[in-house]
């Protein structure tokens, strides 16, 4: 797999925890946990899905050697397959040491390139019930997330933009599953002086998240709309797989409570609060 570009758009807006603090108001503690948790993990399993790392690891799940491919034939030479499916299956997809834990990763991601014949770094990716089942010594931080749905990655050398557009039903012990449907687009601009590349890493720069999720639970259902505060910047001297360096995000209800996401250091799980409205 080298679908470097994309594995580094998609990892720009994720880190995984369970920590979420609140302030008070209508969104119970373990709501604004669960949501936060969800949704950002929503976007870091997408790195692991559809690139293959430097060096195979625990911390990269789709390492060269789990997925079985079907064909990756490209065309124009853009690193983009025309027309593949990437198979994920036990044991080869099974993974010891992952974050403290073990990870599980079965499903299909059939990756595409809408133009096989003009070389661009337009790509999309068709999840088929991909899951990600995450066992972990802390009971509390043990889940699976079964994905359905599209990604489609679109841009120049100046820019890119990622639509995510992924259903996700997820389960954790001693609760109802939650099912969260995404709407979301993802921009990254360079740094200056910098530019995108064919099959390159991800340069400096930085990103906005916009667009809305809705989740719901037991009856439930709440939508928010996430809006990027402060640019979430993206350091690629970083040594980390988690590259940001700093940014804000809000997802924000009806109501104008909102979910505050924050970034302080490259590696480091954001911290993210509970802000009631008023």
């Amino acid at each position: 797999m080298r679908l470097t570009l994309w594995a580094a758009l998609a990892l720009a807006v994720c880190a995984c925890s369970d920590s979420t603090s609140s302030s008070g108001g209508g969104l119970s503690a373990s709501d604004a946990g669960d949501i936060s948790v969800a949704e950002s993990d929503e976007v870091e399993q997408t790195v692991s899905a559809v690139t293959t790392p430097v060096n195979p690891a625990a911390e990269s799940p789709t390492a060269p050697g789990c997925a079985t491919v079907d064909n990756e034939t490209d065309t124009d030479g853009d690193f983009q397959p025309d027309d593949a499916t990437y198979t994920f299956a036990l044991p080869a997809c099974h993974y010891v040491g992952f974050r403290g834990g073990s990870l599980d990763v079965t499903g299909t991601i059939a990756v595409s390139d809408p133009t096989p014949s003009a070389p661009d770094l337009a790509v999309v990716a068709t999840l088929t019930d991909f899951t990600f089942a995450f066992t972990s010594p802390d009971q509390l931080r043990t889940y699976s997330a079964v994905r359905n749905g599209t990604r489609t990655l679109t841009g120049n050398a100046q820019g890119a933009t990622l639509s995510n557009q992924v259903t996700v039903v997820r389960s954790r012990p001693n609760r109802a599953d939650a099912t969260v449907v995404h709407n979301l687009l993802l921009t990254f601009t360079p740094a200056e002086g910098e530019a995108l590349a064919f099959g390159q890493p991800l340069p400096n720069g930085t990103f906005e998240r916009t667009g809305t999720f809705t989740w719901s639970r037991g009856g439930r259902s709440l939508t928010f709309t996430v809006t990027t505060v402060a640019p979430i910047v993206w350091d690629a001297s970083c040594t980390t797989d988690r590259k940001i360096a700093s940014g804000e995000t809000h997802a924000t209800l009806e109501d104008g409570s909102y979910v505050k996401t924050v970034w302080t250091a490259c590696g480091v799980d954001p911290t993210r609060t509970y802000v009631p409205a008023g």
